[in-house]
């Protein structure tokens, strides 16, 4: 099985509306609450004896992120084979859904998983 795949399946097990890359498959008029995920980087691992695959998990939602809902993120892609969380902190971002004056609130983890070339 790939990283994505891996990935997608262990974010699916905490929330529905999971999508690669961008929501653009949420249904419109569907509330902004979702997980986004993609790559973000590739490059050498820490030994150079193969690469290291970076994948970006976007948490959305409309108003705020709840409470542990980051940490079960982190617990869930933390528990699939190699995937570690990237050092450095995690980045809030925030938005006006269009046409509405719902404030959204967007987090940002960074992971890596080490393969062999």
């Amino acid at each position: 099985m790939t990283t994505l795949n891996d990935v997608r399946d262990a974010l699916a097990d905490i929330d529905p509306n999971v999508y690669y890359g961008t929501a653009a498959k949420l249904p419109k008029g569907a509330p902004w609450n979702y997980i986004v995920f993609s790559r973000s980087t590739m490059g050498r691992s820490p030994g150079r004896t193969g690469m290291a695959d970076g994948v970006e998990v976007a948490i959305v939602r409309e108003e705020y992120i709840p409470d542990g809902l980051a940490e079960a993120v982190v617990e869930a892609v933390e528990a699939i084979p190699g995937m570690r969380q990237a050092s450095g902190d995690a980045r809030y971002y925030y938005e006006v859904r269009p046409g509405t004056t719902t404030t959204c609130e967007m987090l940002l983890l960074d992971f890596t998983r080490a393969r062999r070339r």
